[in-house]
C-alpha cells in the first residue's frame, strides 16, 4: 500500500511540474577546446595577425616588463594558454622566455 501511494505521488508531482519522463532531441553542438577556464596548452591557428610581447618577468608583477614586441603572421601554428592573471594568453615559446598576447578575448585563433 505505502508503495501504490509512493508511486502515485511521485507521478502526480512529475507531472505537475512538467519533468516527467519527457526525452528531449538531442542537438548535435561543436564543443570550443579553449576556454578562459582551461589552464592547459593547446595548439591553435591564428586567424588575424596578432602582436605578441616578450615580458622580462620581475619578482613581483609591478617589476615585469613589455620587452620585445613583434606580429604573429594569420594562418600560423601556436601553443597558447589562458593564464587569467597576469597576462590574459601566454604564448608557449620553449627555452626562449615568456612571450604573451594581451587580447582579452579569443577571437584572434581558432581550434
Amino acid at each position: 500500500m505505502k508503495h501504490r501511494f509512493l508511486v502515485a505521488a511521485l507521478a502526480s508531482v512529475m507531472l505537475a511540474s512538467g519533468t516527467g519522463a519527457v526525452i528531449a532531441p538531442s542537438h548535435s553542438t561543436q564543443v570550443q577546446a579553449i576556454s578562459k577556464y582551461s589552464h592547459h596548452w593547446h595548439w591553435v591557428k591564428v586567424t588575424k595577425e596578432t602582436p605578441i610581447y616578450k615580458v622580462k618577468v620581475g619578482r613581483y608583477m609591478y617589476q615585469s616588463k613589455l620587452t620585445h614586441k613583434t606580429y604573429i603572421e594569420k594562418g600560423s601554428d601556436l601553443k597558447v594558454m589562458y593564464s587569467g592573471h597576469d597576462y590574459p594568453w601566454r604564448v608557449y615559446a620553449g627555452q626562449r622566455g615568456h612571450w604573451v598576447a594581451l587580447r582579452q578575448s579569443a577571437n584572434w585563433f581558432r581550434n
